[in-house]
C-alpha cells in the first residue's frame, strides 16, 4: 500500500472514535491540497490517563511506564500515565513530555489513522483529525506537492500509520491468545502511601500462578513467539503504580 485509499475524501467512519480523535477524514489531495503538518509537542495528551501501547513497545515502555490491560475482552494494553480520570502527569504545563520517559507510539502517530474503505475490505484509509493542533494552513511542512502528490513528511506519517496498525494486530492476536490460555485476569494492587492503604482496581493483568502452572506446550509457544519478554516487562511495570499513585501532575510542577 503505496497511496492512501479514499482520495475523493471519504471513509468509512468509525462508529466510535479511538482516544483522543474528536473527528476522522480520509486524507486527500482534492480537500487538503493546502494543509500542512507542524510540530506541538504533546499538550494534545495532557487529558489521556491511560495510552494505548503495542507490546513490540512494552520492553523499553515498562523502564518508565505502568502497563495494563484492559478489563474488557480483546484486553488491549495500555501505558497509565495517570489513575484519576484526564490525568496525565507525564506532560507539563508546556506540552513537553517528561524527560527520559518513554512516548508510546499511538501519541507519535496522531493526529493519523487507518480505517476499512468498507465493511470486510481490506483496503485502508489514511485519515486524520482536522481539529488536531499538529494541521495548520499556514505554518509546517506541506502535506501534497504542488503536483498533488504526497509530500514527504505525509509519506512518512502514512508509513508509520501503517506499522503502528500492524502492530496493533499483533498485539490484539497476542492478547486474545493469553485470555484464552487463562493468563489475563482481574487484578488488584494494594500497598501503602503516607501511612494509608491504597488499593488499585478495574484492570487485567497476566497471573503469575497460572503463568507459573502453565503446560510445558504453552509455555514453549510463548517462548517461540517472543510473548514471555512481553509478559515480563508487562510484569515488572507493574512496580511503578506506587509511584505513579503519588506524582504530582507535571502541569502542576
Amino acid at each position: 500500500m503505496s497511496e492512501p485509499a479514499a482520495a475523493n475524501g471519504t471513509a468509512t467512519t468509525a462508529p466510535i472514535l479511538p482516544p483522543l480523535y474528536r473527528s476522522l477524514e480520509a486524507v486527500s489531495a482534492e480537500r487538503h491540497g493546502k494543509l500542512r503538518l507542524r510540530d506541538v509537542g504533546l499538550g494534545f495528551a495532557r487529558t489521556a490517563s491511560a495510552v494505548p501501547l503495542t507490546a513490540e513497545e512494552f520492553g523499553v515502555a515498562a523502564r518508565s511506564l505502568t502497563i495494563v490491560f484492559a478489563a474488557q475482552a480483546p484486553h488491549m494494553p495500555v501505558a497509565l500515565t495517570g489513575l484519576t480520570p484526564e490525568t496525565n502527569h507525564y506532560v507539563d504545563a508546556g506540552g513537553a513530555w517528561r524527560i527520559g520517559a518513554y512516548v508510546p507510539a499511538y501519541l507519535r502517530r496522531y493526529p493519523f489513522f487507518l480505517l476499512r474503505v468498507a465493511e470486510g475490505s481490506d483496503e485502508l484509509a489514511l485519515c486524520f483529525d482536522p481539529a488536531a493542533p499538529q494541521v495548520s494552513e499556514t505554518a509546517g511542512e506541506p502535506m501534497f506537492t504542488p503536483e498533488g502528490k504526497m509530500a514527504p513528511q505525509l509519506e512518512r506519517a502514512f508509513a508509520f500509520t501503517k506499522s503502528v496498525e500492524e502492530a496493533m494486530l499483533r498485539t490484539r492476536n497476542m492478547t486474545t491468545r493469553l485470555a484464552e490460555i487463562g493468563l489475563l485476569k482481574p487484578a488488584v494492587v494494594e500497598f501503602e502511601r503516607l501511612g494509608k492503604p491504597i488499593r488499585i482496581d478495574g484492570f487485567y493483568a497476566v497471573d503469575r500462578p497460572a503463568l507459573a502452572a502453565l503446560p510445558a506446550e504453552q509455555l514453549l509457544e510463548l517462548r517461540e513467539k517472543n510473548w514471555l519478554e512481553v509478559i515480563y516487562a508487562h510484569l515488572l511495570s507493574l512496580g511503578g503504580l506506587p509511584e505513579l499513585a503519588g506524582a504530582t501532575p507535571a502541569a502542576a510542577r
